[in-house]
């Protein structure tokens, strides 16, 4: 179930992949950075949306071949503390529901689904979803409280590519490097500075593993129903259990 729960987390948590606050000294052009900011500032003007997204994460395979999977992703948030994620595609169909301090996250293949105890706010719920699952994934920034801080946190250099397009729509495109990602981000050039495009390589993993979303139908929203946020596992599905790793020094 692990392994699902992993390959489902990696589909749901496409929203965004970087990590956190300008520091003082880092290179960054001042073109780039205050496309990031409106970008993020847009974002965090927004009490709710919805967005889709389609993504493409390579998997690196022993021999070091990489191989691509691809997942579709419906999202719904409402600030400060709802959050649905459905996701289906290569390995994946599964659903995120966070309503408040309860998360569940429920696997469709295996037809097995966990209950989570998280903080209220979706930033720190989602940090809690993440270790309760003991797996290794990126920070929410479009959701973050502050997403200019949480996605320039680390940041080494910045730089504008230039002009671009995604699905027909003229972007500005710029790339940016940590320490252990480098991350790409193509930004709606229109009158509302949406995210487009999402790309981040992972330093840290064999093979440098690349993760691809494409975002579209963005739509703020003045909220949604409650049921939205609402998941009833269906009759056939189990409940698993999730099992506390022992403490540092113990025996298994």
């Amino acid at each position: 179930m692990r392994k699902r729960l992993l390959a489902t987390a990696t589909a749901l948590l496409c929203l965004a992949l970087f990590s956190g606050a300008a520091r003082a000294g880092m290179a960054v052009d001042p073109k780039a950075e205050a496309l990031l900011r409106a970008m993020a500032a847009n974002l965090q003007s927004l009490a709710a949306f919805s967005v889709t997204e389609k993504s493409l994460v390579d998997r690196v395979f022993p021999n070091g071949q990489k191989v691509a999977f691809f997942h579709k992703t419906a999202v719904k948030a409402a600030r400060p503390d709802k959050l649905r994620a459905e996701a289906a595609g290569d390995a994946v169909a599964g659903t995120w529901v966070q309503d408040g301090p309860v998360f569940q996250v429920y696997d469709a293949r295996s037809k097995t689904y966990v209950v989570l105890d998280v903080p209220p706010r979706i930033e720190a719920a989602l940090d809690a979803a993440l270790a309760q699952l003991r797996l290794v994934g990126p920070m929410v920034d479009f959701l973050a409280a502050d997403p200019y801080k949480s996605m320039t946190d680390g940041v080494l250099e910045g730089v504008y590519v230039g002009p671009s397009e995604v699905g027909g729509k003229p972007c500005h495109h710029l790339a940016f490097r940590q320490l252990t990602r480098d991350f790409e981000l193509w930004i709606d050039a229109g009158k509302t500075p949406w995210p487009l495009r999402l790309a981040v390589t992972d330093k840290t993993l064999h093979g440098d593993p690349r993760t691809l979303v494409e975002y579209a139908d963005w739509k703020p929203a003045s909220g949604f129903a409650a049921r939205t946020f609402e998941f009833t596992p269906p009759p056939e599905a189990v409940r698993a259990k999730l099992v506390t790793p022992p403490a540092a020094g113990n025996k298994p």
